[in-house]
């Protein structure tokens, strides 16, 4: 029974040992497997966060034409001695910390220091906990890196691959510039003076060489155009169009051309592209950062020349299934300052003339102030809540909307001085005027006239005010290309002799900041008054030799075929 006893101890302590050492060894794997796994999780961070930014970044430079990055970042000599740096792409004078804020949707696992980079610019290159990338490549890196422990040895990890990037990616834009889609950026040439102009061609290996057919030169046109250069041959054969191209150039400011043939190359602007319908007002930025307000009901343009405020920005109420726009169509008019926001004094160069402030009384109600018999009637109720409407609305959104084009009519019919019948109006390209109108009735009764029928196309929308009339021209006048237009607009708008009409928005030509005949074609009624009966015209005509600045006083009930009219509207 003894002997028994201790074989059963025996067997126990045996099976005792054996039994610690399989814990043992299963205890170092689960360590070892656990420090895998975290070592796993940990990369996954880093690798998610370099796959977010690159999709980001991409969509950020595909709409805007640049990378959000606006610091520059030099401490990079830790990358440069893990060779993780590509010697041909990664260029070492053009990394910046990635601006986070640029983006929405940006929620990351590192770099947590970009805040204060921002706030401390001048000594960015000590933080490390940042995001970078090279405005060449476009590649992006973690400063700080991960240490990945393996084998007694340390594994540091910048990004989601270990050896240098090669790949040369075709960029989209250089210096901001748009490249033509089955062009390629080859380099970029001098002139006698020394000044770079980038170079593209359809073979992205080639190199530049002056006495190629298929190469193209950057050239820049600061100024706007309305017609071709006389050194520039247009291809028609190949597609190519004279309004589509002067409306390239005026919105990328300068084309690709050819020295040896003088054909040019240029990019079209795509205008069929639209948000969706704005269920309620809202707010849109654009790419510099511009804001403006969008009225319920309505679309905002997302294509190129039409998207930005400094360039006029485009809305409609509606598209088709290609998503042409076919509803009526306006655009936003700045305006920053409300103080600014003044009619000018008659005949009088609008950089000198007296200005007549929008007040603002104890009552809370604005007015146009008494001069010159120029008023509003404050006897009247309709007009006077209306025209505290849309100052408030001014004041409070900071702008409000133009018709893009004259008022038209919906029928494929110029109406007649015999005309009778009630039109349709519509804020369209390509339409017949509404003309052979009179201002109203009576200063005091505005039915069957351009105020009902401005007023009832929206619960917001208005005959263009005179004040209104002064700021489109105040804002035009903010681009030093367009001044001369205060003085002579002869070239931007239809002044036949004989007085012909053109339909609406005919000639790109007399595009202005994406407004339609402003300059000419008919005279338009707006809801400035001079004296007891008698309304003011603002803009030129045809037939007659007014500019875009010009005032006419004319009696309320006047309906000739060169007078029509222009819709406001603003947020409500």
């Amino acid at each position: 029974m003894k002997n028994k006893i201790k074989q059963n101890k025996g067997v126990t302590m045996i099976a005792l040992i054996i039994t610690v050492i399989v814990l043992l060894i299963m205890t170092n794997m689960l360590i070892y497997n656990a420090k895998d796994s975290i070592h796993i999780q940990v990369l996954n961070n880093l690798y998610s966060d370099i796959q977010l930014l690159r999709n980001k970044v991409s969509e950020y430079y595909n709409q805007y034409g640049k990378i959000p990055a606006e610091i520059k970042y030099t401490n990079i000599n830790h990358l440069e001695n893990a060779n993780i740096l590509s010697k041909n792409n990664d260029k070492i004078d053009e990394f910046y910390i990635i601006d986070l804020e640029a983006m929405q949707g940006i929620t990351l696992n590192y770099g947590k220091d970009y805040e204060k980079a921002k706030a401390d610019k001048e000594n960015a290159n000590k933080y490390t906990d940042l995001y970078i990338i090279n405005t060449n490549s476009h590649n992006i890196f973690y400063v700080q890196g991960i240490g990945i422990k393996q084998n007694e040895e340390t594994q540091i990890y910048y990004t989601d691959y270990t050896q240098a990037d090669e790949t040369t990616i075709d960029l989209k834009y250089i210096d901001g510039i748009l490249i033509p889609d089955g062009f390629y950026y080859i380099g970029k040439s001098k002139d006698y003076g020394g000044n770079e102009s980038i170079v593209i061609s359809n073979n992205k290996k080639e190199k530049i060489d002056n006495e190629s057919q298929m190469q193209y030169t950057w050239k820049k046109q600061v100024s706007a155009i309305d017609k071709v250069p006389s050194t520039v041959v247009i291809t028609e054969e190949n597609g190519q169009d004279v309004d589509e191209f002067i409306k390239s150039v005026n919105y990328y400011k300068g084309y690709f051309k050819n020295e040896i043939t003088n054909k040019v190359i240029y990019q079209n602007i795509e205008e069929n592209k639209w948000s969706e319908t704005y269920t309620e007002n809202g707010e849109y930025t654009d790419k510099n950062g511009d804001i403006a307000y969008i009225p319920k009901g309505f679309r905002v343009s997302l294509a190129e020349g039409t998207n930005e405020i400094k360039s006029g920005l485009v809305i409609t109420d509606g598209i088709d299934e290609n998503g042409k726009s076919i509803g009526n169509e306006f655009v936003w008019i700045p305006v920053n300052d409300f103080y600014e926001f003044t009619r000018e004094e008659i005949n009088q160069d609008i950089a000198s003339q007296e200005k007549f402030e929008a007040t603002e009384p104890t009552d809370g109600k604005y007015y146009e102030p008494s001069s010159n018999g120029r008023t509003i009637d404050e006897t009247e109720s309709t007009s006077i809540k209306e025209v505290q409407e849309m100052y408030k609305s001014v004041k409070e959104y900071k702008g409000f909307y133009i018709g893009r084009y004259e008022t038209g009519i919906e029928e494929d019919k110029a109406r007649t001085n015999e005309s009778n019948i009630t039109s349709t109006p519509i804020i369209k390209k390509n339409k017949y005027i509404y003309n052979f109108i009179v201002w109203g009735k009576s200063m005091t009764d505005e039915t069957n006239g351009a105020v009902e029928v401005a007023r009832s196309m929206y619960e917001n929308s208005t005959l263009c005010y005179g004040v209104q009339w002064d700021a489109i021209i105040r804002w035009i006048n903010q681009d030093k290309s367009l001044k001369y237009l205060l003085e002579n607009s002869s070239t931007k708008g239809n002044y036949n002799e004989s007085g012909n009409l053109i339909k609406s928005g005919t000639y790109e030509e007399y595009n202005i900041k994406n407004i339609y005949d402003i300059a000419g074609n008919v005279s338009e009624w707006t809801m400035e008054s001079y004296g007891t009966t008698q309304k003011v015209q603002r803009g030129g005509k045809s037939g007659g030799n007014d500019n875009i600045n010009s005032r006419v006083e004319s009696n309320i009930n006047n309906k000739i075929g060169q007078v029509g009219f222009r819709v406001a509207l603003y947020i409500k």
